[in-house]
């Protein structure tokens, strides 16, 4: 039996200096946006606010999540905007019965449905896994090239018109409250807990971490590097599979054309968490951490700057992110 491979300064653990670093930092953001004034405060504030806040959170870092498994093997996925839209569209035309641009949904219950989007992730990463583990393709080249096809698949499928929803129990997904916690919150905490424990306590997750340290040593201890990779861009699509059926189910349809940017959301939550572009670094706290911190400033911005707040959104976000790279990078150099 292979022997584990040894990883670059060891496992990594799941709350470090630096995720506690970034909560403070996190803090520091959310104190700048109450000391912005009167308005500001008592708008950040309301519970209105943060159950958007919480919302807005909980649907980005479920996929986020799904993106830093590919990320610490040095890969890269960018279509999971395109899956988050191909899945809420399959979803939701599965549980459609009258006749719909020209597809006659089989009226299948919720839970059916959004185990067909799933399942429709999951061979969506296999295909992925594929590509980049057996092939060797470029993982850019691989995922961009299902990016257009996915969103181009959900296109046909509706004819580019959104598909209503009308489930209850669908729609409970992404607008229901639990104990008063926004339903997506619970699900985006479930795969959090689910995924620390796979990255952190398990053979897979050690040889994740490996592989995107040291591929080729990974190779040489008699490990499956094409099962590695396969694993983790499957994990990543069923995750934005998870994603696109929670926002299919709190936009009450599915639109072929939403989720369109949001694999450079979750890549600018990864990477502002601590992940490295470069692989073997990262970790699923710091990504949600990342993933508070990239909402707050969309959040708060407008509240900060009354006129044209969306304008400055693209170089605050920019900043945000170069400024997380540069601080990666010089803290590797450092500990190099």
């Amino acid at each position: 039996m292979a022997a584990t491979p040894q990883k670059r300064r060891g496992m990594p653990s799941w709350f470090t200096s630096r995720e506690a670093g970034m909560v403070v930092a996190l803090l520091a953001l959310c104190a700048l946006i109450l000391l912005s004034g009167e308005r500001a405060r008592g708008t950040f504030l309301s519970s209105e606010n943060q159950r958007n806040l919480w919302r807005q959170v909980a649907l980005l870092g479920i996929f986020a999540i799904g993106e830093t498994f590919v990320i610490i093997t040095a890969g890269i996925d960018l279509s999971v905007g395109s899956v988050i839209a191909f899945t809420g569209v399959l979803a939701a035309l599965c549980m459609s019965s009258p006749h719909i641009n020209g597809v006659n949904g089989p009226g299948l219950s919720a839970p059916v449905a959004a185990l067909a989007a799933l399942a429709a992730a999951l061979g969506v990463g296999a295909v992925h896994g594929l590509l980049v583990g057996w092939l060797n393709l470029p993982p850019f080249v691989a995922t961009l090239g299902t990016m257009g096809a996915l969103r181009s698949a959900a296109r046909v499928m509706t004819g580019a018109i959104p598909v209503s929803v009308t489930n209850a129990s669908f729609i409970f997904l992404g607008n229901g409250k639990p104990w008063g916690i926004p339903a997506p919150f619970l699900i985006m905490g479930a795969a959090a807990v689910v995924s620390i424990v796979m990255m952190h306590t398990t053979t897979w997750g050690r040889y994740i971490y490996a592989v995107g340290a040291n591929e080729e040593a990974v190779r040489l201890s008699g490990v499956s590097v094409r099962r590695v990779k396969m694993l983790a861009y499957m994990g990543g699509s069923l995750l934005a599979g998870v994603a696109g059926v929670v926002h299919a189910a709190y936009n009450f349809q599915g639109d072929p054309a939403g989720g369109v940017a949001y694999e450079l959301n979750a890549i600018a939550a990864a990477v502002i968490g601590g992940c490295s572009l470069a692989g073997g670094q990262g970790s699923v706290i710091g990504t949600l951490i990342g993933a508070n911190i990239f909402c707050v400033v969309l959040n708060g911005l407008p509240l900060i700057i009354a006129v044209n707040a969306s304008l400055w959104e693209g170089i605050v976000v920019g900043t945000v992110v170069i400024g997380a790279v540069t601080f990666n990078v010089l803290r590797q150099r450092r500990g190099a």
